[in-house]
Order: C-alpha cells, then structure tokens, then sequence
C-alpha cells in the first residue's frame, strides 16, 4: 500500500493539530516495521498500540513555531517514539516493574514472550539511532549532534540511570531532591530532548527553551505519579495503584497529593510565563502542553 504524500508543513490550528501530528507519525513508524518476521511482528504490536505519541508531538509543535520543514523532523520524531516504546517494553518485563497491561492491552512479553520482548526493546533502540543515520533531511554534522545529545539522554547518565534509581529506591529512602532528580532522568530527559531537538536543527538554542523542556519533562512524570494513586486500571490503560504496592519512591506517595499538586501548579506557572514571553500563548504549543498538565485533573 502505498503511503501518503507528507507536506513539508502542516497548517496547525487548535482544533486540529493534534489528530494531524499524530497522524503524521504513525505514517512514519509504519515505514520502518515491515512485519515480516517474528521481531518485525513483536516491534509492530508495540508500536501500533494506541500511545498518545505526546514526545513527538512535542517535536512538531516545537518546530512549528519555529518555522522548520517537517519533513526535517520526521526521522527525529519517529526515533523518538521508538525509543520511548522501547523503554515501555523494558519497564514492563518481570525483572522490572512486571506489568500485564499496557495502553489497555497485553504487555509485550505477555503477548509473545520475555526474550522476545528483551530482543524487540533491543531491535528499537538500535533502529532509532538507524533512522537518524539515514535521515536524508539531515547533515552529518546535525546527526552526529542529535546522536550524542540522544546517547546522552537515554544513556546510563541519563534515562537507564533514572530507572535504576527508581528500583534501587524500593529498598532505600530518598529525599524530595533525588526523587526530582530521579523524574528528570528516567522521563523527563527525554521529553526534554523531544522539544530541543527541533530547536539544535533550526539553530535556535535559548534558555527559554530549556527551561520550557526540564520543567514539562520533570511534571509530565509527577502528574504520571499522581494518576497512578488516583485513577482506576480502566482509566489509566495500566495497573493502577502499583507503585505504592512496589514501595517506589515517588513524590505523592512521600509527599503526598496536594504537596504535588502544588509542585505542578509552580512548574505549570513557569512555562505559562516564559510562553507568554515568547508571545506563544494562542500557539498550539501552549495549548497541548495545558492540556499535559491538565491530566491530573
């Protein structure tokens, strides 16, 4: 079947940009997994689960604003929600966090098996870096950048990391500062990488910006943490209530609701700020990234 002819820029409005943009990055992880052998299958099954695609959506709202090609960003965007796919299917396993429901359906190693599902997470990250490689929109220089700043994001100083600190503090106790720093390693790097790569491939790095990524980074996972208490499995598309019952160390449950909540409402805060001051509060940005913080509602 052939794909779609993809514009190099989309017309975004609030009502429509994010079932564009979602749109646009299933087309583009459909042309990397042809589903035709048992790996292909199992990356398949991961990836046409129905995720909200929210870091990538990120990277196109971002580059909307500022006035990049998306054709520049698909490579990015796609190996993006591949990597984070990945890192879903690991959380997953038995060895980690053992869950059977992801997105309301089977976890991967519950569907085929739990070496496929090591083996699939394994062939995702691997197919991330791959697709920057060859990212044809792309100069040397611009990939070999991304590649070090994403190496860094997901790697043992970044993402691995955080989810090793999320274990080891199950047996350990952990201040309100290393339970932060833990949020900002094993999610919020990430969503931190999703909004500044299409500000490093237009060349328009400001504090602004990074500011903008580690405060929605770091609440994305908070807000993750305060559902968990609050919603039911149905809700939530995952077991619920789980992490209490693992003895994790996050901030509602060492802290408690209202003390998050007011930790959100500061960061909510800040980035309505520095958005008004970058004159983006009608811009989609301002409204999908309100409407992130709103979840907890």
């Amino acid at each position: 079947m052939a794909k779609p002819n993809l514009s190099p820029k989309i017309n975004l409005n609030k009502h429509n940009f994010e079932s564009l943009l979602q749109e646009r990055v299933n087309n583009e992880i459909s042309k990397y997994v042809i589903n035709s052998n048992e790996i292909d299958k199992s990356m398949h099954y991961a990836l046409s689960n129905p995720g909200k695609r929210v870091r990538p959506l990120l990277t196109y709202l971002v580059g909307d604003v500022l006035n990049l090609d998306f054709n520049k960003l698909d490579g990015t965007a796609s190996a993006i929600e591949i990597i984070h796919t990945y890192s879903l299917v690991h959380d997953d396993l038995p060895c980690m966090d053992n869950d059977d429901l992801r997105r309301g359906k089977p976890t991967l190693h519950v569907k085929y098996s739990e070496s496929t599902a090591v083996l699939a997470g394994d062939a995702m990250a691997s197919l991330a870096i791959d697709i920057i490689l060859q990212d044809e929109n792309l100069n040397s220089d611009l990939k070999v950048e991304l590649l070090q700043f994403l190496m860094k994001t997901i790697g043992p100083e970044g993402m691995i990391l955080g989810q090793i600190q999320d274990i080891s503090f199950e047996s350990t106790s952990a201040n309100e500062e290393e339970i932060i720093k833990m949020n900002e390693l094993k999610t919020g790097a990430l969503v931190e990488f999703s909004m500044l790569a299409p500000v490093i491939i237009a060349g328009e790095r400001t504090d602004q910006w990074k500011k903008i990524a580690k405060r929605v980074g770091i609440t994305f996972q908070l807000i993750d943490d305060l559902l968990d208490i609050q919603q039911s499995e149905e809700n939530l598309g995952k077991a619920a209530k789980k992490d209490k019952k693992k003895n994790k160390k996050n901030y509602p449950i060492c802290f408690g609701a209202d003390k998050t909540r007011d930790k959100i409402k500061e960061y909510q805060d800040d980035v309505k700020t520095i958005l008004s001051d970058m004159n983006l509060t009608d811009h989609p940005i301002s409204i999908y990234i309100n409407k992130l913080f709103d979840r907890q509602r």
